[in-house]
């Protein structure tokens, strides 16, 4: 009589996964979350109190931060004939030359707070000769006449780490 260790198999197969997504869940969860505004464009977010913020939107016209491996760049998006997120999302994806050999793992509209209305792309490429992954947001806000997109950056192989931060952060985008 032969065994049938295919129930076995998929068991040990949801249980290991169950304790990485709790474990990225619970990385993601250990840092403390910071408020943060731009007042010209009426968005607000959070990020890790452990990210500095190198720009803050002066005279460069964008706000970027970084910390615990992963990088972050919020940019207006000025462009009157993009009328959806998903359209400014994409366009923000194609122009990521930083980038090379990119292809997307995901792409979704995300829950919209204060009328913001949020598109997420996930991909994974190439830079500097190491593997990353690069999150590309493109917003839509009914309370500004300008757009917004954002990008997040970090090596593939601290995704465990930053893969639920960023998208921690990534939620948290809201209007005001």
């Amino acid at each position: 009589m032969r065994l049938n260790t295919k129930p076995l198999f998929f068991t040990l197969a949801l249980v290991f996964t169950g304790l990485f997504l709790a474990q990225s869940s619970a990385q993601a969860q250990n840092y403390q979350m910071k408020p943060w505004n731009w007042k010209k464009y009426r968005i607000k977010w959070k990020m890790p109190s452990n990210w500095v913020a190198k720009d803050k939107g002066g005279r460069s016209g964008k706000f970027t931060a970084s910390g615990g491996g992963a990088s972050f760049r919020l940019k207006p998006w000025r462009d009157g004939s993009v009328t959806t997120a998903k359209q400014v999302a994409q366009r923000a994806y194609r122009g990521a030359t930083s980038v090379t050999g990119k292809r997307i793992i995901d792409q979704r509209y995300m829950t919209s707070k204060g009328g913001l209305k949020k598109y997420l792309i996930l991909a994974e490429g190439w830079q500097k000769g190491k593997k990353v992954r690069i999150g590309i947001m493109g917003f839509i806000n009914p309370n500004s006449s300008v757009n917004l997109y954002c990008r997040f950056l970090w090596w593939k192989k601290d995704n465990a780490r930053n893969g639920g931060v960023t998208y921690k952060v990534a939620q948290s985008f809201s209007a005001f």
